[in-house]
């Protein structure tokens, strides 16, 4: 992800490595990176899951700087101006960036998956901006399950282990203080058709998660 945005320089690049820092865990890329394993595994599956965990995270860096332009309020309207500009266009190259990730999937699949994501999250947000007392919209849930779905194309996941993932996943997302009870996966509907390395990695994203 920092390779893709090597190119950008300052202002940009300061804006977008402090915005990089505040979102903190990149738990967007882990859940792609877990339901992208294979079984068996490849070199070609793991670039190709590393773009589209890649293309996630930019996804939600792109919307993260957009999102930033509300939050200048104590400022006057000549730097305004010029923080509008410069947020929009760093946030426009981001998004661009994402795109160029998932097209790298090789998946047109994966591409569709990723777009209609962009279009759920953008509208969702942009309605929580202008209403925020009266709509719930929650990005991660949307993001996590978008990743999964695109994730399990990549691998041929069967439609029972998809629903599997999906639900966990979402769970993940909505649920964090929770997720504990999830441990015993080998019990859940789908899990059985995990390999033990595709397993250990769900299993190892739970503690994570657990340990957020």
């Amino acid at each position: 992800m920092r390779s893709a945005l090597a190119d950008l320089f300052p202002p940009f690049s300061q804006m977008i490595e402090s915005r990089l820092r505040a979102l903190g865990a990149q738990t967007r890329a882990a859940i792609v990176l877990t339901a992208g394993v294979g079984a068996p595994d490849s070199d070609e599956l793991r670039a190709r899951r590393i773009s589209l965990a890649a293309a996630l995270e930019m996804l939600h860096l792109a919307l993260a700087v957009h999102m930033a332009i509300g939050e200048a309020t104590d400022i006057d309207t000549t730097q305004y101006q010029s923080l509008l500009g410069s947020t929009i266009l760093a946030g426009d190259y981001c998004f661009s960036r994402s795109a160029e990730l998932a097209v790298r999937t090789g998946d047109p699949v994966v591409v569709e998956i990723f777009s209609e994501a962009l279009k759920r999250v953008s509208e969702g947000n942009l309605r929580r901006f202008f209403a925020p007392a009266d709509f719930h919209f929650d990005e991660d849930r949307e993001l996590f399950l978008a990743g999964v779905t695109a994730a399990g194309q990549l691998t041929g996941a069967s439609a029972v282990l998809q629903n599997a993932q999906s639900q966990l996943a979402g769970n993940l997302a909505t649920t964090r203080s929770r997720v504990t009870h999830l441990q015993s996966l080998a019990d859940e509907p789908g899990f059985a058709e995990l390999s033990p390395l595709q397993l250990a990695r769900w299993r190892a994203l739970v503690e994570w998660f657990s340990a957020q």
